[in-house]
């Protein structure tokens, strides 16, 4: 029995221990969340654009829809799940709607799928129209990035075909062109299944909040508003234009005969861009893409003629894997190390600069934007058009929560950090480069020597909204957000 108090108190001292680590543990994260949000906010305010006589001008194509969000598990039962989840590359019956769902829900990762047979879109949309918590709002990347570009003051032209009710969601100083004015517009309609944190479908469960998207759409895989915003583009004279919704192109039924309507479509955007003078810098919002062909025509047509590429982790990992080894990734890691990221932006930022050399294009790649869940990535070249890298990845970062949250305020009850205390600037293992993170200076930046130039290469924690309220348009506002404080008046 004279053994007993001792294990007693080995016991007692191990629970001691290990509440102390956890306590220290919650403490620093509470100490953490405080001081990030206070030097975010700074940089963010000391280096405000888009006023006064000064006010930059935008523009922005291609196409709107009508976004229909809806509770993923409301409408879906995970009893009607056939066999194992699996990817495919466009919808055409029930059965791989829910297998295509399932395989990107336990993955906790972003996808957009074009369903081919609409009896049953319309099904799906006339059932969710029925369920309590389903809501209508303005959808496409052009219309949510101009809704965020206008709120921080620039002046915005927006290409996209859309009905008078669609119109009425765009704040009346965007300037809409994409239609004759007269015509009756029938708005495609983008289903947006959402889905929170842990939540469970059946026997899987989400690593993290999403959205799967699927469309039926008829106007926006034309890009049936370029020649109208062609058109506007001689007097707007934007300082930026932006280059999207190119993935609405994905498995559309573009082939006549030995005609390929999609690859004359594509010809027309490239001869768009190469249109601007080269002081109007031009951006390309990456989406996600399953259909190779389209995603080559991009490699030749877009990519070599643009300044600028924003995307999240997982297109970023599918244009690596189609540039380095012409293969699409269907699903990629959806919160992924620091170091993975960066080395996937410095291969893509090589890999496209080679595509400026091999069709002779009188642009370069100077900025990547990766955004992630638990950060925001900025890479740009020194001495190019691109300005405040560190404030721009600090906006990026705050929009993030705020969109996410729905609310203007950061609530630090509503934060969470994932970001560790260091991270590796590579995979590299002859490489031991870490950066340490700082709370009171939380985005690292850094130089590097990459193709000959030198870069800039920012990193931010994003204050992660622990409460999502949206999910899809995240990705449009975050990277519209960044490239406010960027493109220099």
């Amino acid at each position: 029995m004279a053994g007993a108090p001792v294990k007693l108190g080995s016991i007692l001292s191990f629970c001691v221990v290990f509440y102390a680590i956890f306590y220290r543990k919650d403490n620093f994260e509470d100490g953490r969340l405080s001081p990030v949000k206070e030097h975010l906010l700074y940089l963010e305010n000391e280096n405000k654009v888009g006023s006064g006589t000064h006010q930059p001008k935008v523009a922005l194509g291609y196409g709107a829809c009508h976004d229909l969000f809806v509770n993923a598990t409301s409408l879906l039962n995970p009893r009607d799940l056939k066999g194992a989840p699996e990817h495919f590359n466009e919808i055409s019956s029930k059965d791989e709607f829910l297998k295509s769902f399932t395989y990107f829900f336990k993955h906790g990762a972003a996808a957009e799928r074009f369903m081919s047979n609409s009896a049953l879109y319309d099904e799906l949309v006339e059932q969710s129209l029925k369920l309590p918590d389903t809501r209508w709002a303005i959808g496409g990347n052009a219309p949510l990035m101009a809704n965020r570009f206008h709120l921080e003051g620039w002046k915005v032209l927006l290409g996209a075909k859309m009905s008078k009710k669609l119109k009425s969601y765009i704040p009346k100083d965007i300037e809409i062109v994409g239609d004759n004015g007269n015509e009756e517009v029938k708005d495609d309609i983008h289903m947006i299944l959402e889905y929170r944190a842990d939540e469970k479908f059946g026997e899987y469960k989400s690593p993290r909040a999403n959205r799967y998207i699927m469309h039926n759409d008829e106007n926006n895989p034309l890009l049936t508003s370029l020649e109208k915003l062609g058109e506007h583009l001689i007097t707007f004279s934007p300082n930026l234009l932006v280059i999207s919704g190119l993935q609405m192109m994905d498995n559309f039924p573009f082939k006549q005969g030995d005609k390929d309507l999609r690859a004359e479509r594509l010809e027309l955007v490239k001869e768009q861009i190469l249109s601007q003078p080269v002081n109007t810098l031009a951006h390309f919002e990456m989406a996600s893409y399953v259909d190779l062909e389209l995603l080559l025509h991009l490699t030749t047509k877009v990519l070599p003629f643009v300044d600028s590429v924003g995307m999240n982790e997982q297109e970023l990992s599918n244009l690596n894997s189609v540039l380095e080894y012409g293969k699409v990734m269907v699903v990629a890691d959806s919160n992924p190390r620091v170091a993975t990221a960066l080395d996937q932006m410095r291969k893509t930022f090589q890999l496209i600069r080679q595509k400026n050399t091999d069709n002779g294009s009188k642009r370069k790649l100077t900025r990547i934007h990766v955004h992630t869940l638990a950060y925001q990535a900025i890479l740009t070249v020194k001495g190019s058009h691109w300005k405040r890298t560190k404030a721009a990845a600090a906006k990026a970062s705050l929009t993030a929560h705020r969109y996410v949250c729905n609310s203007k305020n950061i609530a630090l009850d509503k934060c969470k950090l994932l970001l560790d205390d260091s991270f590796s600037t590579t995979t590299d293992d002859n490489n031991n480069s870490r950066v340490f993170f700082e709370a009171t200076e939380p985005v690292a930046c850094w130089d590097e020597v990459l193709d000959n130039d030198e870069v800039d290469i920012c990193v931010a924690p994003v204050l992660i909204c622990t409460e999502a309220q949206l999910t899809a348009g995240a990705g449009d506002n975050i990277s519209a957000a960044g490239l406010v404080l960027q493109v220099e008046k």
